[in-house]
């Protein structure tokens, strides 16, 4: 074999070499991205839920007032519903 032959033959294999360490950085880059996003999603599925349940207590706080309203006043609130349902019921037969 040729000294340039040899050269070559020393290249091709520094170059495989350095494709497999290539191939296994990126495969650490991207094994380490997966699981940074999986975290990422994990905390803000906590951080949702988390506002969803006071965004559900506020509602049922909400509920809680009208029934009160409705128990404490019950003709002038059968008076305000029978109102919206006038308006609506006019509002949508118009043409």
């Amino acid at each position: 074999m040729s000294p340039a032959q040899q050269a070559n033959a020393r290249h091709i294999d520094q170059a495989r070499e350095n494709l497999g360490e290539a191939r296994e950085a990126l495969k650490s880059g991207v094994d380490e991205a997966l699981e940074a996003g999986a975290a990422a999603a994990s905390e803000a599925r906590a951080e949702i839920n988390e506002q969803l349940e006071g965004l559900m207590e506020q509602g049922r706080g909400m509920l809680n007032q009208a029934e009160d309203l409705i128990r404490s006043k019950p003709l002038a609130s059968f008076g305000v519903a029978f109102a919206a349902g006038y308006l609506i019921a006019a509002l949508t037969r118009r043409k």
